[in-house]
């Protein structure tokens, strides 16, 4: 019996590119797809999405925050509290946000699994306020 190929879950890449055989639009597929469905959620703001307003985390209104342990913990709890409830493939294993303070950032680390793998991915993220 021949293995299934086909791929469990796909998405568009972000830059909306053409593929460069078919001049179809090019996806992602399977733990690309889900790696970037967590990256977008957590770089989502509430109320951004028309049709689905809830969908998000709020960690940009904590980048003004005073730069500390506390804000550190509530960005960990917002970006965990994001991923469990709006992305159900990943199966988060840890979140690190540690601040940089001569940077004036925060540096995140996410490592989860997926749902049909034994692979684990980690996503390095840095956030920063925007003026």
């Amino acid at each position: 019996m021949a293995a299934n190929t086909q791929p469990r879950y796909t998405d568009f890449t972000t830059a909306f590119a053409a593929h460069p055989v078919s001049g179809d639009l090019a996806r992602i597929t399977d733990f690309d797809a889900i790696t970037r469905s967590v990256r977008n959620l957590i770089m989502t703001d509430k109320y951004e999405r028309l049709l689905d307003p809830k969908i998000g985390s709020n960690i940009r209104a904590m980048l003004f925050e005073p730069m500390d342990g506390t804000t550190a913990a509530s960005l960990t709890s917002y970006i965990q509290e994001t991923i469990r409830n709006y992305e159900p493939r990943a199966n988060l294993m840890q979140v690190q946000v540690v601040p940089d303070y001569d940077n004036n950032q925060y540096s995140v680390t996410i490592i989860f699994g997926v749902t049909f793998s034994e692979q684990t991915a980690q996503i390095d993220l840095f956030l920063e306020r925007i003026r």
